[in-house]
This record gives C-alpha cells, sequence and structure tokens, in this order.
C-alpha cells in the first residue's frame, strides 16, 4: 500500500511531506470520524516535543547535562535562595521524587549543588545550587540561547502565542 494519497482522477498526487498532514489525510480517507481534531493536534505537539527536546538534548550532552540534570540546576537557578526541597523539585519538574533524587545524586557528586536536612521538616531534604552549578547552567542557557532553546527560525510573537496557547491547554489539563 502506497503512502502517497490518490488523486481522483486516479494519478498520484504529491506525497504528503508533513507527518501531521499525512496522518489527518488518511483519517479522513479512513473515515475514523470524530477525535480528528484533538488527534492531530496531540500528534503536532508531540512531533514537536520531541524535535525540540532532542535539539536541546543535544547541546546539553555538550556541557555534561541530560535535560533533567538542567532543568533542576534551572529551578534552583532561578528561585529567591537557590535552594529547593527535593520533593518541590519533583513535582516542579513533573518527575517521580526517585527522579530528583538521582539526579540530585548526580549533581551533588560533579559538585553542582549540596543537600541537607530541611530546618523544620525531618522527612525533607533541601538542595542548594553551588557557584559551580550556576556557572555551568549559566554556560549551557547561553548555549542554549544561540539556537532559541530549540524554536530557531520563530518569531518573538509566534513564541509568545505559543506559550498563551499552552497556557490555556495547561490550564485545561489541570496544571
Amino acid at each position: 500500500m502506497s503512502a502517497e494519497p490518490a488523486t481522483e482522477g486516479g494519478g498520484r498526487a504529491k506525497p504528503h511531506s508533513d507527518p501531521v498532514d499525512w496522518a489527518r489525510h488518511y483519517w479522513r480517507q479512513q473515515n475514523l470520524g470524530a477525535g480528528e481534531d484533538a488527534f492531530i493536534a496531540m500528534s503536532s505537539v508531540l512531533r514537536f516535543h520531541r524535535l525540540m527536546t532532542v535539539a536541546v538534548e543535544d547541546e546539553l550532552k555538550k556541557h555534561g547535562l541530560n535535560l533533567t540534570d538542567y532543568m533542576l540546576l534551572m529551578t534552583l537557578e532561578l528561585s529567591e535562595t537557590g535552594t529547593r526541597p527535593v520533593s518541590r523539585l519533583a513535582r516542579g519538574l513533573l518527575v517521580h521524587a526517585t527522579t530528583a533524587t538521582l539526579a540530585t545524586d548526580r549533581l551533588e557528586a560533579r559538585g553542582l549543588l549540596s543537600r541537607g536536612p530541611h530546618p523544620s521538616d525531618r522527612r525533607a531534604t533541601l538542595v542548594t545550587i553551588s557557584d559551580e552549578g550556576r556557572a555551568l547552567v549559566r554556560k549551557a542557557s547561553a548555549a542554549l540561547g544561540e539556537f532559541e532553546y530549540g524554536l530557531a527560525g520563530t518569531s518573538v510573537a509566534d513564541r509568545a502565542e505559543l506559550v498563551e496557547v499552552l497556557a490555556r491547554l495547561r490550564a485545561a489539563a489541570g496544571d
């Protein structure tokens, strides 16, 4: 079975070069009914997320970081005091507490952060970014900024619109 759609006259149409257009075409051709708009939106977001993630992760590897480690360090860097409980980091990064703990272990072993007891909650552990961690996350951020964090080729207006639309979608999803 060809991946090219047939034209009404029986000839071959130009193949869909956009995978999302391809999915839309075959959804309709196979008369899959309701849900097309949601499926196409989901497919578009997931494809874009993957493209962006690959680009960002490729750059972060050059700095010895993965995406979780970078986001954990950035969360600390952006915080008022540079310190957060591990549980709060996990919630903010949408990862399991074990993932945040393992990232903390890796980053602490490299001297990029330190951990200590919470002053009023014996069950909690606080994580604090070190000067070395600040330097590395700023260097990695500058490199990511060179290609606009995986959004190179987009306009400021497009990025603002994307943030607005995603804010509405995140809110609808309970974020």
